[in-house]
């Protein structure tokens, strides 16, 4: 698994969450950082769900990795029952363990950051500030770990 990639991918996301809590950083600017955080937490789980499947089945059948690169490109948010529903189509385990060990808080959490992405990207007024961005954030880190546990 590209373990390298994914702490990359989320040392980035953590970078872009401490300039909007920034002290002294006017409150429209820290709000445009607060969405592009909320937008960018969401397409960082979608990519580690991808480069976790994609690597782990690596080994699979030259269609089936084609499926997969099909599959991801077609976009999907993410939330926790999209994500069991993926993992039970590869593997019923996969599923049953990522929902087993899948926090409430967790589920609720990327349920929600979903629901501010699909505003702000739809024109919505929704806003979010930086403790809720930072609840995103961990719940997605957390979510991946599960995703890994769980196809291990």
């Amino acid at each position: 698994m590209s373990r390298f990639e994914l702490e990359t991918r989320f040392a980035s996301l953590e970078k872009l969450i401490q300039k909007a809590a920034t002290k002294g950083l006017d409150e429209e600017h820290a709000s445009y950082l607060c969405k592009l955080g909320c937008v960018q937490v969401c397409g960082n789980l979608e990519r580690c769900i991808e480069i976790i499947i994609c690597n782990r089945l690596s080994n699979a059948p030259k269609q089936f990795s084609s499926f997969l690169k099909t599959y991801f490109k077609r976009g999907t948010n993410y939330d926790c029952d999209n994500i069991i529903a993926l993992l039970h189509r590869l593997d019923t385990d996969w599923g049953h363990k990522f929902k087993n060990n899948i926090k409430d808080s967790d589920k609720e959490s990327i349920s929600s950051c979903y629901s501010v992405r699909n505003s702000i990207a739809h024109g919505g007024g929704q806003s979010l500030g930086i403790k809720s961005l930072q609840q995103y954030y961990n719940a997605s880190l957390n979510i991946v770990a599960e995703i890994e546990q769980a196809v291990r």
